[in-house]
């Protein structure tokens, strides 16, 4: 499967399925983000559970999904999995770049965000009683 980034916005279908999909993939980043905040548990251990899961998902369509399944049909739609998540990592790396300029960028921002707030409530200041 294609980043739908990739498909053409001259047809109104494609535009329905871009806007839906990127609908989806922002409301399960925010439940996970959220999930992560209540369980305390890191953005690399989510990552892994989410290929577990991914990886599960795929089996369940395809048991489900097919007349009649097998083995060989199944590690054969594995396959094809494995080559679609080959595509979107190909696609990540060619946006490397920009990605980690924005990810400084927004670091940096947030640090500005906390020395003013810092500097708001009173913090970095000498207390009275330190004279």
């Amino acid at each position: 499967m294609s980043n739908p980034d990739d498909l053409s916005d001259d047809d109104p279908a494609t535009d329905a399925f871009v806007e839906d999909f990127e609908r989806h993939r922002d409301a399960i980043y925010d439940f996970i983000c959220d999930y992560m905040d209540d369980e305390d548990i890191t953005e690399a251990y989510v990552a892994q559970l989410l290929i577990d899961a991914t990886i599960r998902m795929r089996m369940t369509a395809y048991g489900l999904g097919v007349e009649s399944p097998s083995v060989a049909g199944l590690k054969l739609d594995l396959d094809r999995l494995r080559d679609e998540v080959g595509v979107f990592l190909r696609e990540a790396k060619k946006g490397a770049e920009a990605y980690i300029a924005h990810v400084k960028d927004m670091r940096a921002r947030a640090d500005l965000e906390a020395e003013e707030e810092d500097e708001k409530n009173g913090e970095g200041e000498e207390s009275p009683e330190s004279h």
